[in-house]
């Protein structure tokens, strides 16, 4: 969902799979064209039934973060940038059956998993591969985070990220 410290999750249900609770963590957040990289305080909804809540434990700035931060790619700002990274899981969504809380993991980019590429295990050619990836907002629309109680922010960069590999 969105990269956070390790110490920086919180209200981490002890029920791993429980959908009401929320977690607060701290995110990279770019304002607009050529602004820096701030970490701000967010709050992110529950993992939908295909999600993934994962403590981050190590994450980078990728060339990708940086264009878009200078709009070169462009993706709705502000935005919560940055997709790197490896974490253990915390919470899965209540049809995630491949991974569980306590995993330990590295984040890939996002695909639809319903196109014909996808379902052929080819999903680096998703036919969605734009929209998952730098519309700044799930494949449905919405946007899981917000920032004190307000969802000005565009999250699910690189699906934030969609595909979560089991070490």
């Amino acid at each position: 969902m969105t990269s956070s410290r390790n110490s920086e999750a919180t209200n981490i249900p002890s029920n791993p799979r429980g959908q009401s609770t929320i977690t607060r963590a701290r995110a990279a957040v770019v304002e607009r064209k050529d602004a820096p990289f701030v970490m701000h305080d967010v709050t992110l909804e529950a993992p939908r039934p295909g999600e993934v809540l994962v403590r981050m434990v190590a994450t980078g700035i990728c060339a990708t973060d940086a264009h878009v931060r200078q709009q070169l790619m462009p993706t709705p700002l502000p935005a919560i940038l940055g997709h790197e990274g490896a974490g253990i899981v915390v919470r899965t969504g209540v049809s995630v059956g491949h991974i569980k809380p306590g995993d330990h993991v590295v984040l890939s980019y996002h695909s639809c998993g319903q196109c014909k590429p996808c379902l052929s295990s080819h999903a680096a050619y998703c036919e969605k591969v734009w929209e998952a990836n730098f519309a700044g907002a799930r494949l449905d629309g919405s946007i899981g985070v917000e920032r004190n109680g307000v969802d000005d922010l565009h999250a699910h960069f690189f699906g934030q990220s969609g595909s979560i590999v089991r070490l």
